[in-house]
């Protein structure tokens, strides 16, 4: 009989809570809900929590509530109701619904009963549906170097500014062998190079620092400054 129970309330709680959020979604009914749930806050600071650890209530706990309608003013068994549904629908009462946990009464003592492994099983598939459409709804973060990312047009593509050298754009003359100069990568970085032979035209053959000597238009080489 105790499991049917649990199983009937399982599937109330469940009913209700969709209800809940169906109803958090009509802007007008929901803030009364949310001054009822302020007046149980005020009225039972024991057994609704607003800040700090909630703990799981009694099972039946409405009933008890039903009796105190009546002598509290703004309070009415309807409104009572969804309050109610509304606190137990939160990500930190649902923490608190753990196996073995102690459940309390209005006054916010132990009222005997404990949490079971089917509530508890239940209100950790609330939890994960929760932080799942919570995370589905979240914008996806764009990297700080991504940040105003745009494509070019007519799919061309970005280069690379360069790193800044003091250098002089050479001459056909200036380029003998054995002449130190900065070579323009193809990372677009400028590194050290020396004149393999002497420039021929608009090319002239450097040794890289690697020891690659490679054949190079004038436009990717510098001389650098020297130190005055």
């Amino acid at each position: 009989m105790e499991t049917q129970e649990i199983k009937k309330e399982q599937e109330l709680n469940k009913t209700a809570n969709k209800q809940t959020e169906a109803q958090a979604q009509e802007g007008t009914h929901f803030e009364h809900v949310k001054e009822t749930l302020e007046l149980l806050y005020k009225t039972f600071p024991k057994a609704f929590v607003k800040d700090g650890d909630a703990r799981p209530l009694k099972i039946g706990i409405f009933e008890d509530l039903k009796e105190k309608c009546a002598s509290i003013e703004g309070l009415s068994i309807s409104k009572v109701r969804a309050a109610l549904r509304l606190y137990t629908s939160r990500l930190k009462y649902l923490y608190s619904v753990k196996e073995g946990a102690p459940r309390i009464d209005i006054d916010g003592n132990e009222c005997g009963d404990t949490v079971s492994a089917e509530h508890a099983s239940y209100a950790k598939e609330r939890i994960d549906e929760i932080n799942a459409k919570r995370k589905a709804s979240k914008p996806k973060k764009t990297p700080a170097n991504k940040k105003n990312f745009k494509k070019p047009a007519n799919g061309a593509k970005f280069h690379k500014k360069p790193n800044k050298v003091d250098g002089i754009k050479p001459t056909v003359d200036d380029l003998k062998t054995g002449t130190e100069v900065l070579v323009l990568s193809s990372e677009q970085r400028f590194v050290f190079g020396v004149v393999a032979e002497n420039a021929q035209k608009d090319t002239v053959y450097v040794t890289l620092k690697s020891g690659l000597t490679v054949n190079l238009p004038l436009e990717r080489v510098l001389l650098p400054k020297k130190a005055k």
